[in-house]
C-alpha cells in the first residue's frame, strides 16, 4: 500500500484564524465605541462595513484552509480523494488501465486517465517536488 497526502500550505490554522478574528473584532469595536461616545456616530457604520468584509474574506480562507488531495494505491486499486471547500470527491481507478498524463504548465499539469475518466491531480504538490511525485506514481501504474 502506498499513500500520498498533499495539503495546502497555510500560514493559519482555522483555530488561529478564529482567534485573530476575535481580537480584530474586539479591538475595532472598542475603538468605534470610544469614538461613538465622543459623538462620532458614523464610525460605527464604517467599522461595521470593514468587519463585514473581513468576515467574508476569513470565511473563504477558512473554507479552503483544510483542502487536501490523497492518492492511495492498494494492489491494483488506485483511489483519488480530493477535499475542496469541505466537499469530498472520491474516484477509483484500476492501476493496470490507468495512465499518468503530463501536459500544460503549473499546478494543473498532471492528470490520471482511464478509459472513461480523467482526474487532474497534483494541485498541492510543490513545484520542485513534481518530478519526484510523477516518477513515484508512474512506477505503480500500467503494471
Amino acid at each position: 500500500m502506498r499513500t500520498w497526502l498533499m495539503k495546502r500550505n497555510c500560514s493559519f490554522s482555522p483555530k488561529q484564524v478564529g482567534l485573530f478574528y476575535l481580537s480584530i473584532v474586539s479591538f475595532s469595536l472598542l475603538v468605534a465605541g470610544y469614538f461613538w461616545l465622543l459623538g462620532a456616530w458614523m464610525i460605527l457604520i464604517f467599522t461595521s462595513l470593514a468587519l463585514l468584509v473581513l468576515t467574508i474574506a476569513l470565511y473563504v480562507y477558512s473554507r479552503h484552509a483544510l483542502d487536501y488531495e490523497k492518492i492511495t494505491i492498494t494492489g491494483k486499486q488506485l483511489i483519488v480523494e480530493k477535499s475542496w471547500g469541505g466537499k469530498v470527491q472520491i474516484e477509483e481507478f484500476n492501476t493496470i488501465w490507468t495512465k499518468l498524463y503530463c501536459g500544460g504548465t503549473g499546478r494543473h499539469r498532471l492528470a490520471l486517465k482511464s478509459s472513461t475518466k480523467e482526474v487532474p491531480i497534483g494541485f498541492f504538490v510543490v513545484m520542485n517536488e513534481q518530478e519526484q511525485f510523477e516518477k513515484e506514481l508512474k512506477s505503480y501504474l500500467g503494471l
